[in-house]
């Protein structure tokens, strides 16, 4: 009798680290009680050297036992309340790493060519590469002593830029982060912590390019023909001032 877990089972399994022969291999041992590994291949359905693998695998974290009987090895699925066990390990190793990251990134900082004394140009392609772009703004503002950024927002391109990363406003309002906002073309939902302001939509040249301003730091977001969303993000100190001044100026006169 062929031994499967169901998709939640799966997600379980995997997301603890098992790839999907391990989970597979422990859930067949589960549901089939003590084994050779001839039985928990058959079983599970996965081939015996894989299967061989797996139970390593699975004995070493602590999932499976054995014993042996002559010259016979049988394998036994330990309970699934070590999976409780597993979490919690990895939970306090991912304190644990916190923890060390906030000594050891400091000196990682000083070998990394993209710091602020070094000015530089990523590409950013998709929903998902726009998602980063949002990320990046939010990551990099939380740190700065005035926690504020400016943004040309053209109604023509709001649609695209959101949609990977739909809950950016109430992760940024959460974090206390004012955002200044040259909106040209009128609507877009009012939010907390922003002001906006409108130019008039009259020229479609303007509606091209959604520009953020943040630290040192501009995006330019754009789409491309076939309607997929794009970004460059420039770092460099002098060309975000600049960008920062003429939106200023601008803000300014409206």
């Amino acid at each position: 009798m062929l031994y499967t877990c169901d998709m939640n089972q799966k997600s379980l399994l995997t997301g603890i680290g098992l790839s999907e022969a391990e989970s597979a291999v422990y859930v067949a041992l589960l549901k089939s009680g003590k084994s050779s590994i001839r039985e928990v291949a058959t079983t599970s359905g996965i081939n015996r050297g894989t299967t061989y693998e797996a139970l390593k695998r699975l004995a070493a974290i602590g999932l499976v036992g054995f014993q042996t009987q002559g010259k016979r090895r049988k394998y036994i699925a330990e309970s699934p309340q070590k999976i409780n066990e597993l979490i919690e390990n990895m939970l306090s190793q991912t304190k644990r790493l916190k923890r060390e990251a906030a000594k050891v990134i400091p000196s990682l900082m000083s070998y990394d060519a993209t710091s602020p004394e070094a000015p530089g140009v990523r590409f950013y392609e998709d929903d998902d590469g726009i998602a980063l772009i949002l990320k990046d703004v939010l990551q990099t503002v939380s740190q700065l002593p005035n926690k504020e950024y400016c943004v040309y927002s053209s109604r023509a391109l709001r649609q695209y830029i959101y949609r990977r990363f739909p809950s950016f406003t109430s992760h940024r309002v959460k974090q206390g982060i004012f955002v200044k906002v040259i909106a040209i073309g009128t609507g877009g939902d009012p939010v907390q912590v922003a002001e906006r302001k409108f130019l008039d939509e009259s020229a479609r040249e303007l509606s091209s390019s959604f520009n953020i301003i943040y630290g040192n730091k501009v995006a330019l977001i754009s789409v491309s023909e076939d309607l997929t969303p794009y970004g460059v993000v420039i770092e460099e100190k002098g060309v975000a001032a600049m960008q920062r001044h003429l939106f200023n100026t601008l803000w300014g006169k409206l």
